[in-house]
């Protein structure tokens, strides 16, 4: 009994021992198991700037074959790059900034200001150690303060009242300088940038040579094209970037990230290009919650870009009403392209393209604003010693599609006229699917090929709502916006017209329809109906042009009783904000009657909506040899033919166009001395000369200038009475009535 006892106490401890032994193995396993998950994690957390650049050289490599980005052309045309390098450099460049604002004071004159503006607020002389925070109030403070010196509305000290007239004669040296180190400041302190400017005006271009910069600064830096995005942005991203996102919630994952570059002093850039692209109608709300959530770890940064367009309209609500961070605005079409810049950039695409022709300031001028135009415009060109006088959209991607065509191995136009209409008839106009393309007949063998012959259509793999790994496809997509707004317009003409007959009505019910949809390419593709409309022989002869144009444009007639909108405020004019405006004055050919018809009837109802950019474009036509003028411009107003509304629709020229820099009508005087031709001063002069009539500068100094100046010239009286007698008929006033 006794030995079985023993026995069973033996095989017992055997089993206690077996037992603890079991759970010591499956403690050690667990342990294993989380510390590879651990291992596993980290190695991630440390590679996420080697897997996200590997993602973006991606991206630019794929923009560098589809001709959006030639690194070799990129030319920094004002100083927007170097904002942006404020903005990621911001700590290490703070010394910079101090030193730049030190330097505005550090002198005889900052001496006088800083004895008599006594500001506890204000400070002249910033300190090593300043905070961001204290950079920025001080820049801002100054700013303000010379604001106000060119309002004479800053109180002195009374031993100092005659210099201060010194800060009220030279503020705009002051102003621009401390405006240049504002943008920088603003930059430096924020985590989240808006970039916007309208189509071609090198959004991309930019933000792919900055993205490379952040490559070889060794930051982590994602490059995303809105369009490639389908279902959640974060999902998006962390598939792409294949994170190991299964065993640690997003979240929590995130946070590491952020401390494991807090510990390396590195940042994670985020860069969405052209959110306007991407047609899904959820992406608007997706991006304002998707900022939201990035920006609340401080080691990651973000960049968004949008065209104007767009961007006022509808997404300022999204990236920045309905962001809770604080965002730096910044509109490339507010910078100034010097021209020493232009000329730059023209001479890098000449000898990149090989043309030897010569190419007008006209022409110049409208390059330098869309340089995706700049850049078809130099393929069609390429080889060529032909000069170039004027140029006319829709005839340079005509061109352009032509010579695709000849070098194709395939026949491209079946292929661009089937992902057309396949986009027409599915309402969807971003991309088409390879296996659409099969069933249309369009083999993927010889879309390889049309692929590879021009710069027209791209491919891309997507995946659809949001799945990650399902539902995989490959699409199709025109490289260009404007090309495919061209092509789809182009499509809707040719199902609608034959040799000797133009179905207008029909075509005007697709634009309609299309106008309704509000999609990102309703505008482009009404616009290049309109050229149609107003140049074809056979619209012509059918008598539907002003039928047809006039239709077009009651799209956009500003209604009755419509409440004013003054977008400029009297200062800043950037481009038209009525559609109809822009498509008549984009377009590039003579104006008819129905159009200046039209134009009138914008002055009348809502002339600082628009006036002011009326005004700039044939200033600047007349200036750079364009198709309109100073003298078109006086017709369009004398043919209002009321005195009140000439007066309302000529006053808007009073302002400073900042993308020209001109300050209207200080720079009258500068705008006749520079004119190259006795045309070109005689329409200047006649402006200025009914402006005198009319009214007075708000500046005296000014006022007696511009008399003095004028009055001098030997056709001033013949002018002036001449102004004055237009403007009695225009106003049915008695003919000696000099009120």
């Amino acid at each position: 009994m006794a030995k079985m006892q023993l026995i069973i106490h033996r095989i017992s401890s055997i089993i206690d021992r077996l037992s603890a032994f079991s759970d010591t193995m499956q403690n050690l396993l667990w342990i294993v198991l989380v510390a590879i998950v651990i291992f596993g994690v980290a190695i991630s957390l440390f590679s996420i700037n080697r897997k996200a650049n590997k993602y973006t050289k991606v991206v630019i490599n794929r923009l560098i074959s589809e001709g959006k980005y030639i690194p070799g052309l990129f030319v920094e045309l004002n100083n927007t790059k170097e904002i942006l390098r404020y903005y990621i450099y911001s700590q290490k460049w703070k010394k910079r900034l101090i030193k730049g604002y030190n330097f505005i004071y550090d002198n005889s004159y900052g001496n006088i200001l800083k004895k008599a503006y006594k500001n506890t607020n204000l400070q002249f002389h910033l300190k090593r150690r300043a905070s961001q925070r204290e950079i920025l109030d001080a820049i801002q403070n100054a700013y303000d303060l010379h604001k106000d010196f060119e309002k004479s509305s800053v109180k002195s000290d009374d031993d100092y009242k005659e210099s201060m007239v010194l800060f009220e004669v030279i503020s705009y040296p002051y102003t621009e300088a401390l405006e240049n180190l504002l943008q920088y400041s603003k930059a430096s302190d924020t985590k989240y940038f808006v970039l916007t400017g309208s189509a071609g005006n090198g959004k991309t271009n930019l933000l792919c040579s900055i993205s490379e910069l952040l490559i070889n600064l060794k930051e982590a830096v994602v490059f995303l094209n809105s369009r490639d995005i389908h279902g959640d942005i974060w999902e998006f991203i962390c598939y792409q970037l294949k994170l190991p996102l299964k065993r640690v919630r997003k979240e929590q994952y995130f946070y590491l990230v952020n401390f494991v570059l807090l510990i390396r002093k590195k940042y994670l850039y985020i860069i969405i290009d052209a959110v306007n692209e991407n047609d899904n109608d959820s992406f608007d709300q997706q991006i304002a919650e998707f900022v939201n959530e990035i920006t609340k770890y401080s080691r990651i940064k973000i960049i968004v870009s949008c065209r104007n367009e767009y961007y006022k309209e509808h997404f300022h609500e999204y990236l920045v009403n309905k962001v809770n961070t604080p965002s730096v605005e910044f509109d490339l079409r507010e910078q100034q392209y010097t021209e020493a810049a232009v000329d730059k950039m023209i001479r890098a695409y000449c000898k990149y393209f090989n043309y030897r022709g010569n190419i007008s300031l006209g022409v110049k001028r409208i390059l330098s604003e869309q340089l995706l135009l700049l850049r078809i415009f130099f393929e069609v060109n390429k080889n060529s010693c032909a000069d170039a006088d004027s140029i006319r959209k829709h005839e340079i991607y005509a061109q352009y599609i032509e010579i695709a065509k000849k070098n194709s191995e395939v026949d491209i136009e079946k292929i661009l006229d089937g992902i057309a209409d396949f986009m027409l008839n599915s309402e969807t106009y971003d991309e088409v699917s390879l296996a659409d393309l099969e069933k249309m007949g369009i083999a993927q063998e010889i879309l390889e090929k049309a692929l590879d012959g021009s710069v027209l259509l791209s491919k891309k793999l997507i995946s659809h709502e949001g799945t990650i790994a399902k539902n995989e496809k490959e699409v199709v997509y025109f490289v260009f916006d404007e090309m495919r707004d061209y092509y789809l317009a182009r499509r809707i003409l040719l199902k609608n017209i034959s040799a000797d007959n133009v179905d207008g009505d029909l075509i005007l019910k697709n634009l309609q329809k299309l106008n309704l949809m509000k999609v990102s390419c309703a505008e482009g593709i009404i616009h290049y109906c309109y050229i149609f409309f107003r140049t074809d022989q056979v619209v012509e002869k059918s008598n539907q042009k002003e039928k047809m144009c006039s239709a077009i444009l009651n799209l956009y007639r500003i209604p009755e009783n419509r409440k004013k909108k003054s977008y400029w405020h009297m200062r800043h004019r950037k481009e038209f904000q009525n559609l109809g405006l822009r498509i008549i004055f984009t377009s590039n050919v003579k104006l008819m009657d129905f159009e200046i018809k039209y134009i009138q009837d914008c002055l009348r109802k809502d002339p600082y909506e628009d006036g002011g950019i009326i005004f700039d474009t044939m200033l600047d036509d007349t200036l750079y040899g364009g198709t309109y003028n100073l003298d078109i411009y006086l017709e369009i107003l004398f043919g209002l033919k009321n005195k009140e509304e000439i007066f309302t629709a000529f006053h808007t020229i009073c302002a400073r166009n900042v993308i020209e820099d001109y300050n209207i009508p200080k720079d009258f005087i500068k705008f006749y001395l520079d004119a190259e031709t006795e045309k070109q001063k005689s329409q200047i002069q006649k402006i200025a000369e009914l402006f005198l009539i009319c009214f007075k500068v708000n500046d005296e100094t000014t006022q007696r200038e511009l008399g003095k100046f004028f009055n001098k010239l030997p056709l001033h009286a013949e002018v002036q009475n001449e102004m004055f007698f237009r403007l009695k008929m225009a106003c049915k006033l008695e003919v000696d009535d000099n009120e």
